[in-house]
């Protein structure tokens, strides 16, 4: 008896990757816009001519290109070689992932500095976290829990920034 495959694939690790990176940078988004680049909030000042809306499908898909790359050389290997690591060296995959996350970020940390490595780190950590358990009906779980949680930091934000302004 053969029925639909409904368990962990390379290709489903790589959708829930993917989407998992373009919600973290969708939190990121909202912790920018709230503090701005110094510490305080965004002036809300647009000078950008007419191409901001015409540009915002082409800025979105590049975004989504680059988390797929990064999903592919990044996260896809940081996960395979952890659990890999784990079974042939011992203890748990869950800190293995969290190791090769490590030494993964610090690629970033020649052009980005400490807070680089730290800030991507996270990103592929959290990453290859939610990717470990990518099972069939995961995707559509985290795409609807992941887009209230970027709503959520979002409606927060507003509410901090009309509060204390």
């Amino acid at each position: 008896m053969s029925g639909p495959d409904t368990g962990r694939t390379h290709a489903r690790m790589l959708r829930v990757s993917t989407l998992a990176l373009l919600l973290e940078g969708g939190v990121a988004l909202a912790v920018g816009v709230v503090t701005g680049r110094d510490g305080g909030p965004e002036a809300w000042e647009y000078d950008g001519g007419g191409l901001f809306l015409p540009s915002l499908p082409l800025v979105t898909a590049l975004w989504a290109l680059g988390a797929f790359a990064v999903s592919a050389l990044l996260v896809l290997p940081v996960v395979l070689l952890g659990e890999d690591l784990g079974r042939r060296l011992g203890g748990r995959p869950l800190w293995w992932h969290l190791a090769l996350s490590a030494l993964a970020g610090a690629l970033l940390a020649p052009f980005a500095g400490l807070r680089g490595w730290l800030v991507a780190w996270a990103a592929l950590s959290v990453a290859a976290l939610l990717t470990r358990p990518a099972r069939q009906g995961w995707f559509v779980s985290l795409l609807v829990w992941g887009a209230l949680a970027v709503v959520g930091v979002f409606m927060a934000g507003g509410v901090f920034l009309h509060v204390t302004g």
